[in-house]
């Protein structure tokens, strides 16, 4: 694994400069398969305008799970994507997923803000595999309990150091200022908020959010204004890539061509279809017990809505399995019903963004 270089004495003093700075916040995603950059500006009537995005394509290998293996690579990616923006502020936030990130919602005691505070660290303990003690962990405070304002509704979320720390060390070499450390299962949660603000049915009857991503799929179930549920299950669209590889002989970049424009003729190779609906077949079982656990924790409320996004969402027969195992339509989020796009965005950019960008446009919605 590759190590980065330790910043020098001026790179330190620059980034000590930016501490004091304040606004929205440069989204940056780094994901299995290629870094996500995205940069807001925030209108009336909770919009936004999508400035600058860029999409820069990552090597085989370059994260494995949550764990960053070749920083060097990233590094160089982001200061690219800084430069093809032109960000000049330097301020950014960055997500972060895997299987050393946890997200858990509970109910505490109310009490003064110590006393919260206390509690949840107290009740967390127990719902953190990778352990506690290291682990950077935040909450936030959705409200009273209805029924009992002697309870608060409590979202949690935790995070291994040594992966903060990794994401935070490649970014700050890039020369930017990370303020804000966010999961990217919230920044999926702050883009559907702001998509659907007028949706009073969607936002409060209960809506189902999957991500179908490389490395993993996100599910966040979101009701009465907030998630009720977040899951991450390690299945993502690089198990397919991976699997056409070995079958069919092809490299690593043939086999993600193959799968995602197929063969000269644009036809997938019949090779190729079994692949997909195997993995599928997987997939689907595991989002079923996701949604099963929901209604075994006590949820009697059913979920009326379904929206989807991710570069994975587009495999071939996914939206329609989806909507037979899960009883509900699922719909593509198509973030430009709300969200304004600058003329300095080209077409083939706005396709990605819709395919592939909401998280990193999640995370640009963010400000200190």
């Amino acid at each position: 694994m590759e190590k980065l270089a330790q910043p020098n004495l001026n790179d330190q003093i620059q980034s000590m400069m930016v501490t004091f700075k304040k606004g929205h916040l440069l989204g940056i995603d780094i994901g299995l398969s290629a870094v996500k950059v995205a940069l807001l500006t925030p209108l009336k009537k909770n919009n936004f305008r999508i400035e600058r995005f860029c999409h820069l394509p990552l090597s085989e290998a370059a994260i494995i799970e949550d764990e960053i293996q070749k920083p060097s690579e990233i590094t160089e990616l982001i200061k690219e994507g800084i430069e093809r923006i032109g960000y000049k502020d330097a301020i950014c936030c960055i997500g972060i997923d895997g299987p050393n990130t946890m997200t858990k919602r509970l109910q505490i005691p109310d009490g003064s803000k110590e006393e919260i505070e206390d509690n949840v660290l107290w009740e967390s303990e127990q719902y953190i595999p990778f352990g506690a003690d290291e682990s950077e962990l935040d909450f936030q405070v959705l409200g009273d309990v209805p029924g009992d304002d002697d309870v608060k509704d409590i979202i949690v979320s935790a995070a291994k150091i040594n992966v903060i720390e990794s994401y935070t060390q490649v970014v700050t070499t890039a020369g930017l200022k990370p303020k804000v450390t966010d999961l990217k299962v919230f920044a999926l949660n702050n883009i559907f908020e702001s998509i659907y603000y007028d949706n009073l049915a969607a936002l409060e009857v209960g809506t189902i959010l999957i991500d179908f991503g490389a490395q993993s799929t996100k599910i966040l179930v979101y009701r009465y204004g907030a998630p009720v549920l977040t899951k991450e299950i390690i299945l993502g669209g690089v198990l397919v890539t991976e699997e056409i590889q070995r079958q069919m002989g092809v490299s690593y970049y043939e086999a993600e061509d193959l799968k995602i424009n197929g063969d000269q003729s644009g036809n997938l190779p019949e090779e190729i279809m079994p692949i997909i609906e195997q993995h599928l077949s997987n997939l689907m079982s595991e989002i079923k017990k996701v949604l099963n656990f929901y209604i075994a924790s006590g949820s009697s409320e059913p979920v009326d809505y379904c929206s989807i996004t991710g570069g994975s969402a587009h495999l071939p027969g996914l939206v329609e399995t989806l909507s037979e195992v899960i009883g509900i339509k699922a719909e593509l989020i198509d973030p430009f019903k709300r969200i304004e796009v600058s003329n300095k965005i080209s077409k083939e950019e706005i396709e990605i963004m819709r395919t592939c960008g909401l998280v990193s446009m999640g995370l640009g919605m963010r400000k200190i």
